[in-house]
């Protein structure tokens, strides 16, 4: 797609100032101004502006409202108003209307969406756009190559699978040392009936949560556990569920898939499966699943809106999310950010509280309840020794439902 090759281009330019353009400044230029200002580094300064000046559309601030985000006190702005030189990237977002003229002397681009006059439901159509392009746009501006990223993960995880040493989001990444499993898993929550009643090998001592806690399943349910690594949470599951129910383990590592089969065969489990996949593209049918379940593995996807959607495609109706995860809390140091290690690691790939509700409601999630875990300093605080990054990130519930 052209725009995605343009948004990879942007991560060059660093920009420092960004200015939606459209005719009116009412709807589309509205809502890309409070997408932005949402899912933007606090470094980048985001505006709008029109060829003239017309109320805020009361239809873009609804469709806004309904992923959590507030336009209703913008005030609609003529491209008169606008100092053009303090402009790095100017976005134009008219479609067959005649965009407004921009003199200045910044990287243009061209994003054609079509008028939403006419209804609410055009208006979501045209904010699920901006979504997915925004935050594709500023996921690409922070990052190298999402493909290298990806790969960088895949060998982290690979080489965790085959060896004693833990690494990925646990205290051992940084270290010498071999983590005590066990220690860590009750350290998160979990039980000391959770870590003594799975096969041994499956509890790698990765995470930063326990998501049975508030997953509530119940005997005879479907789970899906997005980034099943050795399988300790879809062990945990299945003695939940009972054997008229089923459990699914996803993982992109064929090591992770390998382990955890093995696991599974230690434990004579014939309710639990392990399935090669990206959480991004699930290898499941649609809404056959009841309960999805994570630990710490969605912030280290590059595309986080395509898991959520992709979640809600497979939970049946009334279906819901538990997940344990970790978000970012303010900007991360530079050094820390450009570590290839503090992504696998689980720190730099996260993203705020506001993205995490913009991601699920535009997915399609409703009853959604974000609960940050501050006691999760403790453990953290140990993922990049003398760094302080628990000032920096956090472990968070994640809960949401499918309608």
């Amino acid at each position: 797609m052209k725009w995605k090759n343009e948004a990879d281009e942007l991560k060059k330019i660093n920009p420092k100032h960004i200015l939606f353009l459209c005719v009116a400044n009412s709807g589309r230029s509205q809502m890309a101004e409070g997408i932005a200002k949402a899912l933007a580094p606090a470094s980048v300064k985001i505006s709008s502006a029109g060829s003239r000046p017309s109320q805020v559309n009361p239809l873009a601030i609804e469709a806004l409202k309904e992923i959590g985000i507030d336009i209703s006190l913008h005030q609609s702005k003529s491209i008169d108003s606008i100092n053009l030189h303090q402009i790095d990237v100017v976005i134009t977002l008219c479609s067959e209307e005649i965009c407004p003229v921009f003199s200045g002397k910044a990287v243009r681009l061209h994003w054609a969406l079509p008028d939403p006059s006419k209804d609410l439901k055009s208006f979501i159509k045209v904010r699920d756009e901006l979504v997915t392009r925004l935050s594709y746009l500023f996921n690409s501006s922070k990052l190298d190559s999402k493909e290298k990223i990806k790969a960088e993960v895949k060998k982290a995880y690979s080489q965790i699978a085959t060896s004693t040493k833990s690494c990925g989001c646990s205290s051992s990444c940084c270290g010498s040392t071999k983590i005590d499993s066990k220690k860590a898993s009750l350290d998160l929550g979990y039980s000391k009936e959770d870590v003594e009643n799975i096969p041994e090998g499956s509890n790698m001592g990765l995470g930063c949560g326990n998501p049975q806690i508030f997953a509530s399943l119940k005997k005879g349910e479907t789970v899906l556990d997005l980034g099943s690594g050795g399988g300790f949470d879809c062990f945990i599951a299945a003695n939940e569920v009972g054997k008229k129910g089923q459990v699914i383990g996803i993982d992109m590592t064929p090591e992770m898939i390998n382990l955890a089969q093995k696991n599974a065969k230690k434990g004579n489990y014939s309710n639990v499966e392990f399935r090669l996949g990206e959480i991004e593209h699930l290898p499941v049918a649609d809404a056959v699943v009841d309960v999805i379940i994570s630990n710490c593995v969605i912030n280290l996807s590059t595309d986080k809106l395509s898991v959520f959607k992709e979640a809600f495609r497979v939970l049946k109706k009334g279906g819901r999310l538990a997940i344990s995860d970790v978000i970012k809390t303010c900007e991360l140091p530079k050094e820390v950010e450009q570590k290839i290690e503090a992504y696998t690691g689980c720190i730099s790939g996260a993203s705020t509280l506001d993205e995490i509700k913009i991601f699920l409601s535009t997915a399609g999630f409703n009853k959604i309840r974000l609960t940050p875990k501050d006691e999760s300093r403790e453990f953290i605080k140990n993922w990049l020794p003398g760094s302080k990054i628990e000032d920096y990130v956090q472990s968070v519930m994640i809960e949401a439902v499918k309608p």
